[in-house]
């Protein structure tokens, strides 16, 4: 795809990610008030379906990114307090590659027992509807809960020639083409990310895990980095990285970051922030997927939780979603950004 077509399908992914809730100016998907009903009768039903089964052996949670970056962080912290809940073990396999999508596949081969689940995040399901992959992540895999809706963040290496958004914009217009950011995936939310805030100016490299693209900013080899809070706020701490931007709504409330500007007040309209949430191949038991569900919402309510939450800036945003709240949401984004892709294509 060439670099003007996808530009013209960022531009028109970013409006219909607005409609779909990923990047309302509340920061939060908005739920009907059937859907809301529905939820309710759910979690009635699902308690009476999660009292009948009881897991006997370890689960597996598939993780599509690398140790060490926001996705493992976000899942370890969880699985610490789950683990509490479900009185099991609980296994992380790192399965990264190809924006995502090779872990998904990898757990959408599993047996569908009630022992494999899935961390994911938007971003395979946008490479699915622009043509990037073949997998059918939309038709293979159904949500489970939602955990957090982070904020994604320009950051820089110590070293680097500019101290400020400000001084960054005014290098890169005096070195055209110079300029290459780091992304976990091109066609992701991260990818959308430069592209909103960049345009064309700077050039995206992917990376398959988070700890060698910081590596790449700390060492002086890559410009640039879109990341979470929660993937470089021990090298911010140390002064190796530097945040130059967030994309949000307003300035985050965390130490390390409330002294960056965000786009709201530069009047740069991107405020995209991956969700990360749980999901299961479709056909795995409901009573599996309602313990799973109901044990979930506990840790994710548990005090342990909620700080780590806040010491990673990951509270900025509402995030924990329960079953229905959180199918709502990503059935409008499917649909959504499938009218408008098909719609660019034409």
């Amino acid at each position: 795809m060439k670099r003007k077509t996808m530009g013209i399908i960022c531009g028109g992914i970013v409006l219909a990610m607005t409609l779909a809730g990923c990047q309302a100016k509340n920061a939060e998907t908005p739920v009907s008030k059937e859907s809301q009903a529905q939820a309710g009768q759910v979690d009635s039903q699902d308690a009476e379906s999660a009292a009948g089964w009881e897991f006997e052996r370890k689960i597996e949670i598939v993780c599509p990114w690398g140790a060490g970056g926001a996705a493992d962080i976000t899942l370890r912290a969880f699985t610490a307090e789950l683990e509490k809940e479900l009185d099991v073990p609980i296994v992380i396999n790192n399965k990264s590659g190809a924006g995502g999508t090779t872990g998904v596949e990898f757990a959408m081969k599993q047996p569908a027992d009630g022992y494999t689940f899935l961390l994911c995040t938007p971003s395979p399901l946008l490479a699915q509807i622009n043509g990037s992959t073949e997998l059918d992540v939309y038709g293979g895999i159904e949500p489970v809960t939602r955990l957090v809706h982070d904020i994604n963040i320009i950051v820089t290496g110590k070293d680097s020639p500019y101290q400020t958004f400000e001084e960054l914009m005014a290098y890169i217009d005096a070195n055209p083409g110079k300029v290459k950011c780091g992304v976990m995936a091109v066609t992701g939310l991260d990818g959308l990310t430069v592209e909103q805030i960049f345009g064309d100016k700077v050039e995206t490299i992917a990376y398959n895990e988070g700890p060698e693209m910081n590596a790449a900013i700390i060492g002086g080899h890559l410009d640039l980095a879109v990341a979470g809070p929660s993937d470089c706020m021990a090298l911010v701490q140390s002064g190796d990285m530097r945040p130059l931007l967030t994309a949000a709504e307003q300035r985050m409330t965390v130490p390390e970051y409330k002294d960056v500007p965000c786009t709201k007040e530069l009047g740069i309209d991107a405020y995209l922030g991956p969700y990360r949430g749980i999901f299961v191949k479709k056909g795995t038991p409901e009573e599996a997927i309602a313990a799973f569900e109901a044990a979930a919402k506990k840790a994710a309510d548990s005090q342990e939780f909620k700080q780590w939450m806040t010491e990673q800036g990951l509270d900025q945003r509402p995030g924990y979603q329960n079953r229905a709240e959180f199918k709502e949401t990503w059935d409008k984004d499917f649909s959504l950004l499938t009218e408008l892709v098909e719609s660019v294509k034409d």
